[in-house]
């Protein structure tokens, strides 16, 4: 369907608040972030800029939005890279994507992943189901596995204590995989370590003297030997 030259302009109007805002976001922080000032470097008045957004956690829900379908977009088109049966392969490249993304994207990623904002809360009915993306792409790579008969989720079904699947149970329903609960487990706990690894690098817990393509060998070599513990390989 065409857009008209008035859906186009408003577009392009939210593209630049939302450029403008990240821009303030890596210089200054999200808990700093104005409309008011977004405004005023626009040339708008306060009052106009409300139309597009109502209020400041209007934008930033916009941002963290287009944050997590940015990494899932990137995350999903690196699995799609790889043989549909290259299991290992696409574990990889999905973890490999992410860790890309983060690098390229600093501000985004502690945007969703860093500090909470004060005085902001996410609408879980608005930012969950786009949150849950990235997930399901890895957990769907593990479910292919597993359907294909390759791999050894034996230690995971193993893990799987009442207790745990109680705790685990709010995640199972979310994914429907109440079937399979043994890979929504794997999925979270191998997710956590990948996460964990990335957030370390980004947010400087690394040696700062140690170059990105050093950095980067133990983060590798996780994920290799994550392959080689679901037999993968």
């Amino acid at each position: 369907m065409t857009s008209t030259r008035r859906e186009r302009v408003r577009a392009a109007t939210i593209d630049e608040i939302k450029e403008i805002a990240r821009q303030h976001i890596a210089e200054k922080g999200a808990a700093a972030l104005s409309l008011r000032a977004i405004a005023r470097e626009m040339g708008m008045t306060s009052p106009a800029l409300y139309r597009y957004f109502a209020s400041r956690d209007d934008l930033v829900t916009a941002l963290i939005v287009d944050a997590y379908n940015s990494l899932a977009d990137d995350l999903e088109a690196a699995r799609d890279a790889c043989e549909v049966d290259d299991h290992a392969g696409r574990l990889a490249a999905i973890a490999y994507a992410y860790r890309d993304w983060a690098l390229a994207s600093p501000q985004e990623y502690a945007l969703i992943f860093g500090v909470p904002i004060p005085e902001y809360e996410a609408p879980p009915e608005i930012t969950g189901p786009i949150a849950a993306r990235s997930m399901m792409v890895f957990l769907g790579v593990l479910d292919a596995a597993q359907s294909s008969g390759r791999g050894d989720f034996s230690d995971a079904q193993a893990a799987m204590t009442p207790t745990l699947q109680a705790q685990l149970q709010p995640w199972i329903d979310k994914f429907q995989y109440h079937d399979k609960p043994e890979l929504v487990y794997l999925a979270l706990s191998n997710w956590g370590l990948i996460h964990g690894l990335v957030s370390l690098e980004i947010f400087g817990h690394f040696d700062p003297d140690t170059s990105r393509e050093n950095s980067g060998v133990l983060y590798r070599t996780e994920i290799a030997m994550l392959a080689k513990r679901l037999k993968l390989v």
